[in-house]
């Protein structure tokens, strides 16, 4: 659906250069089909992490399906021989690493959240050059909310102009880009607006079903950037993915729908990445080069 078998053809499977901040519920760094693409740091002690909990304020991640299930779409193992596969998930049979999947939670559970502009930030100073975004502000639950509020923004413009960089804004000499790019779900209400997606400097994307058509349940407008499959139970189509405990499932939701471009993203950054390769670069080839549905 997305067109992602002729790169692999060509050996464009990922880089482990990538790095690709997972903005959600943590990601079972363990699971037998991504913990060969986590990204690795190292805490104040020099103990390995792979990701920071906005939660608990902690550096240990507690796993959830939600973020692992949108990490694998990424970069689950490609070529291994089990599970699902990843659209930058690298080739397991040639020794080639897929994108680094940093996790970045702010969920832990459905009543806990942490604060996802502090989550954006992190992930921009520890190496991130793509931020996944599968959350946002429900019209229900925020019935007055009429932008994406300030302070959400403002983490979006520092992960743009920040990422790849040092404190000079010059790229880093091991980044494959100067600046990053935050990618966004555009909601699951079947609205025309969505917050912060419809913020303009991040890439919102809706969900389609396998048909190219509109999902039943995603929101809509000229505010959107660009689909991608999203599944649609209407139609009894699903996205495959990893979730906790070494297992899989299917589900559905624009959640899914954005990770397929942030694979994307990370699959031409792999290819095209590198000294003089920009946000405006990567945002140009995604968007100019998408099927016209």
């Amino acid at each position: 659906d997305v067109n992602v078998f002729p790169a692999w053809e060509r050996g464009v499977v990922g880089s482990g250069n990538v790095v690709v901040a997972v903005i959600d519920g943590g990601v079972d760094f363990n699971h037998e089909d991504l913990a060969g693409n986590m990204w690795e740091g190292k805490d104040t002690l020099g103990n390995t992490i792979h990701g920071y909990n906005f939660v608990y304020d902690s550096y240990t991640i507690n796993p959830e399906s939600h973020g692992t299930h949108v990490a694998g779409t990424i970069a689950a193992i490609n070529n291994n021989g089990i599970g699902a596969s990843g659209i930058a998930g690298g080739n397991a049979a040639e020794g080639i690493k897929g994108a680094s999947i940093m996790s970045c939670q702010i969920f832990d559970g459905e009543d806990s959240g942490g604060n996802g502009a502090a989550a954006i930030v992190w992930a921009a100073n520890n190496g991130a050059v793509i931020a996944q975004n599968s959350w946002g502000f429900p019209h229900e639950e925020n019935p007055n909310l009429t932008d994406t509020p300030e302070y959400i923004k403002e983490a979006i413009d520092y992960f743009n102009t920040h990422a790849g960089c040092d404190e000079n804004g010059n790229q880093l000499p091991d980044s494959p880009m100067k600046g990053g790019v935050v990618f966004f779900s555009a909601g699951n209400e079947s609205r025309s607006m969505g917050y912060p997606a419809s913020y303009q400097e991040c890439i919102a994307v809706s969900g389609i079903a396998g048909d190219y058509t509109l999902a039943y349940y995603s929101n809509f407008g000229d505010w959107v950037d660009i689909s991608a499959p999203g599944g649609d139970a209407y139609k009894s189509q699903y996205v495959y993915s990893t979730v906790v405990n070494d297992s899989y499932d299917s589900y559905q939701g624009t959640s899914m729908a954005c990770p397929h471009v942030s694979g994307v993203a990370a699959l031409i950054l792999s290819e095209f990445g590198g000294p003089g390769f920009t946000r405006e670069d990567l945002i140009d080839r995604l968007l100019t080069t998408a099927a016209d549905i």
